[in-house]
C-alpha cells in the first residue's frame, strides 16, 4: 500500500481519512492533536519506502521547536545569542533541504566545471532519496521559528502539538503552507474541534470539486503537453503554442486541485488553512497574478526574504535587487534545475520592467485619451499578462533552458497554421469525446474561477447560497461527471499530482 495513501485520489486515502474523521472526533477533545501526530505519520510513512527518511521530518520538528522554544525563552537573553542560534537553525534546517534536494544538482555542475578545466569528475557514492514534502514542511517550521524570533508568537512548548502543526497531513506534501499564528493556534484550543455537520458538507464539497479538477482536466491537459513536449521538434508552432497553453493551464488546474482538497480535507476536520489560489490567470499584472498565484509561499518569500532584504522601502535599483533574489530563490525552490531558476529570474524581470514602463504606460493612455474601463482594455491587459505568464512556463516544463529556448523559436520561425484545421490537435492524445468531454470541464471551470475573480466567493459559498434542490442536483452531477468521465483506467493511479516533486 506504500504510495498510494498519500494519494489524495484514491480508495486507500478515502478509507483512511474516514477512519482518522472517526477516530478524531471520538478522541478527547483535549487531546486530539495527539490523534492528528498520529495520523500525520501513518500517513506520511505510507508514502515512503524506507521509514528512516521520516526522520528527516522529525529532525527539522525538534531543531525548530528546541531553537524555537528552549533556547529562546531560557538562554538568549542578548541580541548576539539571539542571532547565534537564528543562524544556527537557519544552517541546520536549510543544510536538510540543500543536502537532499539540491546535492545533486550542485555535483552536476561541480563536474561540468571541472570537464571544462580538464579534471576529473566528482563520484557520488550512492543514490540520495529526497523525502517527500521536504520543501513544505521545512519551510513551515522555518515561519514558525522566524515568528518566534521576531516576538511575533509565543513558543509552543508542546513539542507533540508543534509537531502536529509541521506534520499536518492534509498539507505536507504539497502545501498550502500554513503560519503558526493560525494553524498552530486553531490546535492551541483546549477544547478540541467539536463534529459540525456544515464542516463535513462545506469541505466535502470543496474537495470534490478539486478531485473534478484533477481527474477531469488536469489530467487530460497533461496528456497533450506531454505529447508535444516530451517531443517537440516533431511538431509546428500552432501545436507548439497550444501546447504551453494546455500546460498553463494543466499545472493551475493540478495545483488548485491539490489545494482544494487540502483545504476541503481540513475543514472537515474542523481547521481553516489558507486558500492557495483566487484566479491568478485573470490578473492584469504579474504583481497582481503573483498575488493571487500560490499564495502562501509567495507571502513567504515577501516576508521572510524580500521585506528582510529591504523591501520597496528602498532606491530602485535595490528595490529591484531585492525583487530579482526573491524570485530567484523563488525559482530555485521549485526544483535542482537551471530552468526553474530562469523561470523565477523572468518573473522577476516582467516585475521590474512592469515597474519601470508604467510611467510611459500613463503618458500614452493620457496622450491618446485611452478609455481604461471599458472591456477590451481589461481583456487586453490580462491576455498580456497570461502570454507572459504562458511563456515562463515554457523554462519550467522544458528539460534544460536550449530546450525552452527553441521551443519559442519554433513558435516563431515555424507557425504552421494550417494546423489548427487539419484535425492534428486530435493526434496528440486525446480523440474528439475525450477532447469534448475536456472542454465541457473547462467550461464550468472558467465560469466558477472567473465568478470567485469578480466575486471572491468560494465554490461551498456560492453553492449554499442556492436552495436545496439545485445543490443537490449540482453535487450529484458533479460527482457522476468526474466519476464517469474522470481518467480512470486498468493502470490508473491517480498521477502524482505536479508539486508533488517540490
Amino acid at each position: 500500500m506504500a504510495m498510494r495513501i498519500m494519494q489524495f485520489i484514491s480508495i486507500y486515502f478515502v478509507l483512511f481519512f474516514i477512519i482518522s474523521l472517526i477516530g478524531y472526533y471520538t478522541f478527547p477533545k483535549k487531546y486530539q492533536y495527539v490523534f492528528i501526530l498520529i495520523c500525520n505519520f501513518l500517513f506520511y510513512i505510507s508514502w515512503i519506502n524506507d521509514i528512516k527518511i521520516a526522520f528527516v521530518l522529525l529532525t527539522v520538528i525538534i531543531a525548530t521547536w528546541v531553537c524555537g522554544g528552549v533556547f529562546f525563552l531560557e538562554h538568549c537573553d542578548t541580541a548576539k545569542k539571539s542571532g547565534i542560534v537564528l543562524l544556527f537553525t537557519l544552517l541546520f534546517s536549510l543544510l536538510f533541504l540543500i543536502y537532499f534536494k539540491y546535492f545533486a544538482f550542485i555535483l552536476d555542475n561541480l563536474n561540468q566545471i571541472n570537464i571544462i578545466f580538464g579534471k576529473r569528475k566528482i563520484v557520488s557514492q550512492h543514490a540520495i532519496i529526497t523525502p517527500i514534502g521536504i520543501s513544505f514542511f521545512t519551510f513551515q517550521a522555518l515561519g514558525y521559528f522566524l515568528d518566534v524570533y521576531r516576538k511575533k508568537i509565543t513558543p509552543e512548548k508542546n513539542i507533540f502539538r508543534y509537531a502536529a502543526f509541521v506534520s499536518f497531513f492534509p498539507v505536507i506534501t504539497s502545501g498550502p503552507i500554513s503560519r503558526a499564528d493560525s494553524l498552530l493556534v486553531q490546535m492551541q484550543d483546549e477544547g478540541g474541534k467539536r463534529f459540525s455537520f456544515d464542516n463535513i458538507c462545506r469541505g466535502a464539497v470543496i474537495a470534490l470539486y478539486g478531485a473534478f479538477i484533477k481527474l477531469t482536466i488536469a489530467d487530460r491537459l497533461a496528456i497533450l503537453s506531454d505529447t508535444v513536449f516530451n517531443d517537440y521538434k516533431s511538431y509546428g508552432g500552432f501545436i507548439l503554442f497550444f501546447a504551453s497553453v494546455c500546460y498553463t493551464l494543466q499545472i493551475y488546474c493540478d495545483f488548485s486541485s491539490y489545494s482544494l482538497m487540502a483545504v476541503g480535507i481540513s475543514r472537515m476536520l474542523g481547521y481553516h488553512v489558507p486558500e492557495n489560489f483566487r484566479a491568478p490567470y485573470f490578473a492584469e499584472s504579474i504583481q497582481e497574478f503573483w498575488r493571487r498565484w500560490h499564495i502562501s509561499l509567495s507571502t513567504w518569500f515577501r516576508d521572510y526574504i524580500y521585506i528582510p532584504l529591504g523591501g520597496s522601502r528602498c532606491s530602485k535599483l535595490r528595490k529591484n535587487m531585492n525583487l530579482l533574489i526573491t524570485f530567484l530563490v523563488s525559482g530555485l525552490w521549485h526544483g535542482a534545475n537551471w530552468t526553474f531558476i530562469f523561470w523565477g529570474f523572468l518573473h522577476g524581470l516582467y516585475q521590474i520592467v512592469g515597474n519601470a514602463v508604467k510611467p510611459l504606460r500613463n503618458y500614452v493612455v493620457r496622450k491618446w485619451n485611452i478609455n481604461t474601463q471599458c472591456f477590451s482594455f481589461h481583456f487586453g491587459k490580462k491576455l498580456i499578462v497570461f502570454n507572459c505568464v504562458s511563456m515562463a512556463w515554457i523554462f519550467f516544463r522544458s528539460n534544460t533552458i536550449a530546450d525552452a529556448f527553441s521551443y519559442i523559436g519554433r513558435i516563431v520561425t515555424r507557425p504552421a497554421v494550417w494546423d489548427m484545421f487539419n484535425g492534428k490537435i486530435y493526434q496528440l492524445g486525446l480523440d474528439t469525446l475525450q477532447m469534448d468531454i475536456l472542454l465541457l470541464a473547462l467550461f464550468l471551470f472558467v465560469v466558477l474561477d472567473y465568478r470567485k475573480y469578480k466575486h471572491d466567493d468560494d465554490i461551498d459559498v456560492l453553492l449554499f447560497r442556492q436552495n436545496y434542490l439545485f445543490r443537490c442536483l449540482f453535487l450529484c452531477g458533479l460527482f457522476l461527471f468526474t466519476l464517469v468521465f474522470g481518467m480512470y483506467g486498468p493502470d490508473f493511479n491517480a498521477q502524482n499530482f505536479i508539486y508533488f516533486r517540490f
